[in-house]
């Protein structure tokens, strides 16, 4: 008979814990944790990182001058489209996230908290639709096998986030509340510090500490065949 530890955390600890992971966030903080999902979940697969270095190098030059700013916007609408219409279109507005996200990482250095809060909030809606739409398109070109190099580039991600997926499989049913899990937010909070520890650790390819609770809460728990069967067993039980 398998021994069963005790719950690490109860459903209230999870509920207060989650409540301060995300009430104590700083601007900065949302800041990284937004640019680490535009590069988990957009540059990284879909765009060269020279692009996007470039890109943020582009911004920063212009933050502090609206004329400057017009007219790098400008150059975004009429340059040459080098890839896809569907990347073309979410490039664009992945432009704009990154534009907020320094907008605001400007008004947080003049203590704007305001000002700073209100452009990271708008760029966090656009980051979440990008990350939505950019999924589809990458599902898409995996299904498709549009070349030998994306089919390759997948099948490394899978291997190389396997470790990972393992780690959250063994930690849902290590820290299982006695009473189970009592939601997918509350999971990842519990186990991001641990996976954070053990991407540090381990330094997994694709996987950062900025966007790991997100990609477990969003992805794995619901979607995720490995770590969607463990969280189906150790979630709690909906009362009837």
């Amino acid at each position: 008979m398998k021994e069963t530890k005790p719950a690490l955390f109860s459903p209230i600890q999870i509920t207060m814990n989650t409540n301060e992971s995300i009430g104590n966030t700083t601007v900065d903080k949302a800041i990284a944790r937004n640019h680490g999902m535009l590069w988990d979940g957009f540059f990284h697969p879909l765009i060269k990182l020279d692009e996007y270095k470039k890109l943020l190098e582009d911004i920063r030059a212009v933050i502090a001058n609206p004329e400057l700013q017009a007219e790098l916007e400008t150059r975004w609408r009429n340059e040459d489209r080098l890839h896809s219409e569907e990347i073309n279109t979410l490039l664009q507005d992945a432009r704009y996230a990154c534009l907020y996200l320094e907008l605001a990482r400007d008004a947080e250095k003049h203590e704007n908290r305001d000002r700073a809060w209100a452009f990271t909030s708008y760029a966090s809606v656009q980051v979440g639709e990008i990350s939505e739409k950019s999924a589809a398109i990458i599902t898409a070109f995996e299904a498709d096998k549009c070349s030998s190099r994306n089919s390759r580039n997948g099948a490394s991600r899978t291997k190389n986030f396997l470790p990972a997926k393992e780690e959250v499989v063994r930690l849902l049913e290590e820290l299982k509340p006695e009473s189970g899990w009592p939601s997918c937010s509350g999971a990842a909070s519990a186990l991001e510090k641990h996976m954070t520890e053990f991407i540090l650790k381990t330094r997994p390819s694709g996987l950062t500490s900025s966007n790991i609770r997100n990609r477990i809460e969003k992805n794995w728990l619901p979607g995720d065949d490995l770590v969607n069967r463990a969280w189906k067993k150790t979630k709690a039980v909906e009362k009837e």
